[in-house]
């Protein structure tokens, strides 16, 4: 009887391997892709390629949108993320209040955590309706010293705290950016801190200059700066100076 051990071990799924390829092809510089991006980019036929998105959709991995079709990664895919870096208590805090943040402002809103490399890292996406908009798409990676949502964070950090860079985001609990990742984007981020007071990441909205100027933009300082505190309050950390006072 022939033995089948190597054989076994050496096989792979290739419906599997195809799926990965077709999600390999969502990055920084490409987060949204139409079916002929995405079959010039995998070299898959139209009806394979189709049945996989269909599936991916399914559990949440991409998402479709707009007419003609476009896919980008999904729900699913930044809680895969977020389980990844041991983010998703995290993101599950989180969530409901950056929804009610895009509801409030209408632009992207983001989540953003520091990396051990020096970078940060998109966790969370909501991608404004508008038709003039800016996506970093999930999985996003960046120098953490780069950008609004990144200086948010290293303002409460050592030994980066000490710059004065940093002083005004300390004071005002926000961050404002203007053409510093995206040409003609403004960005405005705030830090979000865990029970401990250390700082667990940052919220963040952008758009285009155009849209966020003045009091626009002044209205998105106030509805960030709150939405960072209620996620900071949801991961205990208002509890913890609440304690420490009595």
């Amino acid at each position: 009887m022939p033995d089948s051990t190597n054989d076994d071990t050496s096989k792979t799924i290739r419906s599997i391997e195809r799926a990965i390829d077709v999600l390999s092809c969502f990055d920084h510089e490409t987060p949204q892709l139409s079916v002929t991006d995405l079959q010039k980019r995998t070299g898959l036929s139209r009806p394979t390629l189709y049945r996989i998105l269909a599936t991916l959709a399914g559990k949440g991995v991409i998402r479709s949108f707009g007419d003609p079709q476009r896919f980008e990664l999904g729900h699913e895919a930044s809680r895969l993320g977020a389980n990844w870096i041991g983010q998703d208590d995290f993101l599950r805090a989180a969530r409901p209040i950056l929804t009610r943040l895009w509801k409030e402002t209408g632009e992207t809103v983001a989540l953003f955590v520091a990396a051990e490399n020096g970078k940060k890292i998109c966790i969370e996406e909501l991608q404004s309706s508008q038709a003039l908009t800016f996506t970093r798409g999930v999985g996003s990676m960046e120098d953490l010293e780069t950008g609004a949502s990144g200086k948010a964070m290293l303002a409460f950090t050592e030994p980066a705290s000490s710059d004065p860079e940093f002083e005004d985001v300390r004071r005002t609990g926000v961050r404002v950016s203007m053409g510093e990742i995206i040409e003609g984007a403004v960005a405005v981020a705030a830090p979000v801190f865990d029970r401990t007071g250390a700082v667990k990441g940052s919220v963040c909205v952008f758009g285009p200059e155009v849209r966020l100027s003045d009091n626009r933009r002044n209205d998105c300082i106030k509805r960030v700066r709150a939405a960072s505190e209620d996620i900071s309050r949801a991961l205990g950390y208002g509890a913890v100076i609440a304690s420490a006072a009595e």
